[in-house]
């Protein structure tokens, strides 16, 4: 087991490696300047003084040397916009709002997805399983930006039930976290349904319909709990998908997180911020898989074990 362990987390840092570099390298492609934005005039030397600061003044080699010695001590870099602020600092005053959203995100897709998912399996090819797949539908195919729109147009503007954006009552947090969690509530309910159908035709279903269990004590002590563990399985990957997925929902709502300036930094060519964000996210996925790898390997020994070899 300690063998499979460190096979992965070796996996996982040079995962780690590969993004960082070609994030570095590709930022360093990008048209434009991270000092000047609309067109405005900024004095020679006073631009020449940036560059120095900043170390972009010397070769592209030695730029990535000093990036990655630093981000060895966890220094991110200074943002090339905020002079003022370090992106560890923005990360770590703008990401709770991040986390925050994804969380009710995640409870709302879980508990939605689950239910329509059994309500679609218990009453299938009638109505209900028509009705839930729809929702399952529209929430893969249409984007939550796309619907968070049209909401606020309805419940905001016309209604006017709901904050139009914002993140500073419990009512505001309702529309982003509702489009935030559409797709992966689709995504659970089409999941258990299919789940609950190949659980229900299991001969332990029949055993206990058998014996005279009710039709509640089946499902609820037979074939949810059997039923729910595909779901829990991607429940790792998921969290971190919400926590980091809303940088397009934040822009719409207006919500202060991470994922917000993120969008902005890539617009102002902020290389230290795009870097430093991009990290992070991928730090927290990879971390997230290493940890649903060890679970896997825990549980069925086989995973860890091919011919021998991890």
């Amino acid at each position: 087991m300690a063998r499979y362990v460190a096979k992965r987390f070796g996996y996982m840092l040079f995962t780690l490696w590969i993004i960082i570099t070609l994030t570095f390298m590709m930022m360093h492609a990008l048209p434009g300047d991270p000092f000047i934005k609309d067109n405005r005039k900024i004095p020679p030397a006073v631009l020449a003084n940036l560059k120095i600061k900043y170390g972009l003044d010397k070769p592209l080699y030695e730029q990535y040397y000093v990036y990655m010695k630093n981000l060895a001590h966890g220094d991110l870099g200074v943002s090339m916009r905020s002079q003022s602020r370090t992106v560890n600092e923005m990360i770590s005053g703008h990401f709770p709002i991040s986390a925050e959203l994804g969380l009710w995100a995640l409870v709302y897709a879980v508990i939605g997805g689950l239910a329509l998912g059994i309500m679609a399996a218990l009453h299938r090819n009638k109505w209900p399983d028509f009705l839930a797949m729809m929702v399952a539908v529209v929430g893969v195919s249409v984007p939550g930006f796309v619907l968070g729109t049209l909401m606020q147009w309805l419940f905001s503007v016309n209604l006017k039930i709901l904050p139009v954006a914002g993140w500073s009552t419990p009512q505001s947090r309702i529309l982003p976290a509702l489009m935030l969690g559409l797709g992966t509530l689709a995504l659970n309910a089409r999941m258990m349904r299919s789940s609950m159908l190949d659980v229900l035709a299991q001969d332990y279903i029949k055993t206990a319909r058998a014996k005279g269990l009710s039709p509640g004590e089946v499902v609820w002590r037979h074939a949810i709990r059997n039923a729910m563990l595909p779901i829990v399985t991607i429940l790792g990957p998921v969290i971190v998908n919400l926590t980091t997925g809303s940088l397009i929902i934040e822009a719409v709502f207006g919500i202060p997180g991470l994922g917000k300036y993120y969008v902005q930094a890539i617009t102002d060519n902020d290389y230290t911020l795009i870097l430093g964000t991009t990290v992070f996210y991928a730090a927290l996925l990879i971390a997230a898989l290493f940890l649903v790898d060890i679970a896997y390997g825990l549980v069925d020994p086989r995973i860890r074990l091919v011919r021998g070899k991890a």
